[in-house]
């Protein structure tokens, strides 16, 4: 299948699953379902960020508040299917997915084989795939990350944790949302996203050959004005 093709498909899912037959928000911030919400977070503690920006003031859970403007809204908002902490309640999402490793390095506890799903022998279900010019791709995050998707993909496809929404910096995009135009032929590791941080995956994701930073400097990936082209789709 040719990524525009597949493209299509997650913006097809993603107006669909965003109409008001199936839409569903995001009920995980309903505080009545949990007897203390914001038990075993950093709420109430020195690492408290007291902006109110962030749930239980804590930059891991992510922003209290997700977009409602396109190109966002059917992506990660409320027209999404979206439920940032897959039923759990605050504390018990940061329980199982943060935590110290072995090497006494405390963080996200990411999957295994870099994300990816597994295939029936057990291996992940990779595979090498040039990106061709005019193809456009995005990711959540700053940009000294190598990982990108299709640019469209809803949210919980990606099974990435609450805290890529957060804007980092003033000069970030809203969310920290970057989509990219590709401009020259770039072969990447291609494969499916095993499903984690409570979310259902199965989209599918890029690890390039470098970080998007470095790449979109060197002239392989054109960044998009959001705010100029906000629906970048309409000129693929």
């Amino acid at each position: 299948m040719h990524l525009s093709t597949f493209s299509s498909l997650c913006l097809g899912a993603t107006v669909v699953l965003g109409s008001p037959i199936v839409q569903k928000r995001d009920i995980d911030l309903n505080e009545a379902r949990c007897p203390d919400f914001c038990k075993n977070t950093y709420y109430n503690t020195n690492s408290a960020d007291k902006s109110g920006n962030y749930v239980c003031d804590d930059l891991r859970l992510g922003p209290k508040t997700l977009p409602s403007a396109i190109p966002l809204q059917g992506i990660v908002g409320p027209d999404s299917t979206y439920r940032r902490f897959g039923g759990r309640c605050p504390g018990q999402y940061l329980t199982e997915f943060w935590g110290t490793d072995d090497k006494n390095k405390t963080g996200w506890r990411y999957p295994i084989v870099l994300g990816y799903g597994i295939d029936t022998a057990g291996k992940p279900a990779t595979f090498n795939f040039t990106l061709l010019p005019g193809v456009y791709i995005d990711r959540f995050g700053g940009e000294g990350g190598d990982y990108t998707s299709p640019a469209g993909t809803p949210y919980a496809m990606r099974s990435l944790p609450p805290w890529n929404l957060n804007t980092r910096s003033p000069n970030d995009p809203p969310y920290g949302y970057h989509v990219y135009r590709v401009a020259a032929p770039i072969v990447v590791q291609a494969g499916p996203i095993s499903p984690h941080f409570g979310q259902p995956g199965l989209g599918l994701q890029f690890f390039m050959p470098a970080n998007v930073s470095v790449l979109a400097d060197q002239g392989n990936l054109t960044r998009v004005n959001l705010t100029a082209t906000p629906n970048w789709w309409d000129f693929s």
